[in-house]
């Protein structure tokens, strides 16, 4: 392999900005696409944005970028990759094909194309006629829009939204990605409360404390690269061991209340298996009959919708008392009510963003206290 790459971070619609954000404090310089952050980096870095990478989806490497409206270009183009460089003589690699507003439309045809490019170019490296493909798993996914082919390789395997922690959740799931994309979006930095009124299983308490603690998102997971065979293993190591130095302690109060008891003990359970039981403090308590402590601090929440909307059909005169009261916080709403504005107060400022398949909102009440 290469020691140096075009990397790619994948990001939900939305999030982009704070993702670059990320990149650039782990010092990289960085270029903005729609859904993707790109960045250069060697196999430190591969390793280091897996770990500590808190809103993309997964960290690609770019391998191919080139323009082609007929299959016999995407085969050359493909072919002329030095595949060798990333794909061992056992690799699995299936090929993942994205098309939108492209000449060549057919997901099927392209990817059967970009096999066979690549089995001929790994035939006239490796001199063989066959390939297993029974070792370690390097997965390809291609994207083509308006006829421009990128061509990337997964380093990261599950979603880094599967940090480990959450095998409990509730009936209206936030991604870990996105409860931590709209805790940095609303600037809190530890140095205030933060409550989460209908926190399900524990998600943006969770991810906020993870920040005020310095845990790495990844540090209890395994990622892709750590199976390949052409991946230093030392740097590995000795990078999940800076991560575990970089722990701190933190006296923030993070608060977590939900209705429901169940649930309550599901996201104690999860907060224990990043072993932050002890610093979170969860309650089973409604919004209306709990009032937290301090003049100030963040209310930061992904309000109920789907089934648990119909369990909290008065939300919004809750919510607008709370808001009433609670003078010196502020207040950051995600739902996916298109008329949230109508029903409760129109807000500083709003995001459009995806929590998976679902368009929401981040709507912000900055203007208090």
């Amino acid at each position: 392999m290469d020691k140096n790459f075009d990397l790619m971070a994948l990001t939900a619609f939305g999030i982009e900005s704070v993702t670059k954000m990320e990149l650039q404090k782990l010092g990289y310089e960085t270029k903005v696409e729609d859904g993707r952050v790109n960045f250069r980096g060697n196999f430190e870095d591969i390793v280091r944005s897996n770990l500590w990478l808190r809103t993309a989806n997964r960290v690609m490497i770019k391998v191919g970028s080139f323009d082609a409206r007929d299959f016999n270009t995407l085969f050359d183009k493909t072919f002329d990759i030095d595949w060798d460089y990333f794909l061992t003589n056992d690799a699995k690699f299936p090929i993942e094909v994205s098309s939108v507003k492209s000449t060549l439309s057919s997901e099927p045809a392209c990817q059967s194309i970009i096999k066979k490019a690549i089995v001929e170019k790994l035939k006239k490296r490796y001199h063989v006629e066959m390939f297993p493909e029974d070792g370690a798993l390097y997965r390809i996914k291609v994207y083509i829009l308006k006829d421009h082919v990128t061509i990337g390789i997964d380093t990261t395997g599950d979603s880094l939204n599967r940090r480990g922690y959450r095998t409990e959740i509730s009936e209206a799931p936030l991604k870990e990605t996105m409860a931590a994309a709209i805790v940095m979006l609303s600037k809190w930095n530890g140095d205030l409360p933060l409550w989460d009124g209908f926190c399900g299983s524990g998600t943006i308490p969770i991810e906020a404390m993870m920040m005020a603690k310095r845990i790495a998102p990844g540090i209890l997971r395994k990622f892709a690269y750590e199976k390949w065979r052409n991946f230093p293993n030392d740097i590995i190591a000795d990078e999940r061991k800076e991560a575990k130095k970089a722990i701190s302690e933190s006296n923030v109060k993070i608060i977590g209340s939900d209705v429901d008891n169940r649930i309550i003990n599901s996201a104690v359970r999860n907060a224990g298996r990043m072993g932050l039981e002890r610093y979170i403090d969860f309650r089973v308590s409604s919004v209306e009959k709990f009032t937290p402590e301090g003049s100030r601090g963040f209310f930061i929440s992904n309000l109920p919708y789907g089934k648990r909307m119909e369990i909290d059909a008065n939300i919004y005169e809750v919510l607008k008392d709370k808001f009433d009261h609670l003078n010196g916080w502020k207040f950051f709403f995600l739902t996916a009510d298109k008329d949230f504005e109508r029903s409760f107060l129109r807000a500083d400022g709003n995001r459009k963003m995806f929590n998976g398949r679902i368009e929401v909102r981040l709507y912000k009440y900055e203007r208090r206290g």
